[in-house]
């Protein structure tokens, strides 16, 4: 279904449907409009020509074709538009991972794409982990193309083992300049109460380390998502 938003944009096949239907129900006025001029005039025995009944069919049954084949390009153009608005998840960031050791280290290549960069880190374990602050807005306002609002926090090491995790030194690193930064903080403090939020929360994704691989990062309505990317080679 993604692959078919790519081809059709649900917002111009709703547009079209919307002025189909609404030209549809024009001719339909004008059609009663017509037909009841001519009774008028036909009790009130004035001329008049009658119209005909097969031709009065015909245009009757163009009519309703024409808006039925516009009503389902509106149906089509909203069914389309929530599933976009509810699924759509776009690119946030490349991961690339490299191993260097029999220690479980591993380095890390962190590129985003907005705004655009790259950064290498070292980070020891089995996985790597990336944090990020998720405002999640209204479900009416992702139908209406507001995507979710997010940054990354903390890129990190994690190990499979709850025994490793804590004996081992943790390798964290900040993603971001201010980690108290007012916006966010006024979020979680405040986001319950503020009018277009449904939430504010942390999100944390983490894949493994070892290589080299490499995933993309995306977010969506709920939060971030990885995934590796296809063909590339593994250990």
């Amino acid at each position: 279904m993604q692959e078919l938003t790519r081809f059709i944009d649900p917002t111009y096949l709703a547009y079209a449907g919307v002025a189909g239907v609404f030209l549809g129900l024009i001719f339909l006025l004008l059609f009663v409009y017509h037909r009841i001029r001519w009774f008028l005039r036909l009790i009130s025995r004035k001329k008049t020509v009658s119209p005909g009944i097969i031709s009065s069919l015909g245009r009757f049954i163009a009519i309703l074709l024409w808006t039925s084949i516009f009503g389902m390009c509106l149906f089509f153009g909203f069914f389309l538009r929530s599933y976009y608005a509810f699924t759509h998840e776009r690119p946030v960031a490349e991961i690339m991972t490299e191993p260097l050791g029999p220690q479980k280290t591993s380095r890390i290549t962190l590129v985003q794409f907005s705004p655009p960069g790259s950064r290498q880190f070292l980070i020891n374990g089995d996985q790597w982990m990336i944090e990020g602050d998720i405002l999640k807005w209204d479900e009416w306002l992702n139908f209406l193309g507001v995507g979710t609002r997010y940054r990354l926090t903390r890129l990190r090491g994690r190990y499979v083992s709850t025994e490793e995790e804590t004996r081992e030194r943790p390798t964290i690193y900040s993603l971001v300049k201010d980690e108290h930064h007012p916006f966010w903080k006024v979020l979680y403090e405040q986001g319950r109460r503020l009018p277009l939020v449904s939430t504010v929360y942390g999100c944390a994704v983490f894949q493994i380390a070892g290589g080299p691989r490499r995933y993309l990062l995306y977010v969506g309505p709920s939060g971030f998502v990885t995934r590796e990317k296809p063909g590339q080679p593994t250990s």
